[in-house]
């Protein structure tokens, strides 16, 4: 997510997940090209292949959505609009409702079967602090701090200290 404008009357915030996208675009065009090239030699690798490429369409489908959080003084609201190829949606939050934001973090552990050896990782996504509950700016959780600074920015914008 990245700042696209800030003014004291407007904060706009997007995520648009070029690179997710494009490599699974790329991952779905191979697997389908492979799977044309190959299902008149060996059915079953045509066919793997096709399945392999469905697979990924679909978790394109799920993941890749782009997001515009306009934080606008003005109207007095909040509107999140998420765009995806299954459609478009639209939520609306009162300004004065919004006690400030924070990051929702989740954490993954793995443990190897061979080495024993275990793993953590997390992953972060903006959530917004309303009255009826926190709400979150994407549904996608990522690495790094880029939830983080979108956090300090609202609040920074709103005049909030940082929850």
């Amino acid at each position: 997510m990245r700042i696209v404008e800030e003014t004291p009357d407007r904060l706009t915030l997007e995520d648009r997940p070029w690179v997710l996208g494009t490599v699974l675009a790329i991952v779905i065009l191979v697997m389908a090209l492979i799977a044309l090239l190959t299902v008149a030699e060996n059915i079953w690798l045509g066919l793997g292949m096709a399945l392999g490429a469905a697979l990924f369409g679909a978790a394109f489908v799920a993941f890749v959505r782009r997001v515009i959080v306009i934080f606008d003084r003005r109207a007095g609201a909040v509107v999140i609009r998420t765009a995806s190829l299954t459609g478009q949606t639209e939520a609306t939050h009162p300004l004065a409702d919004i006690r400030g934001a924070g990051v929702d973090t989740s954490i993954s552990r793995s443990t190897s079967q061979g080495s024993g050896r275990s793993s953590v990782s997390t992953t972060h996504r903006t959530i917004l602090h309303l009255p009826d509950g926190d709400v979150p700016l994407t549904e996608v959780y990522s690495g790094g701090d880029a939830a983080a600074r979108m956090a300090e920015a609202v609040n920074r914008w709103l005049g909030t200290p940082h929850t």
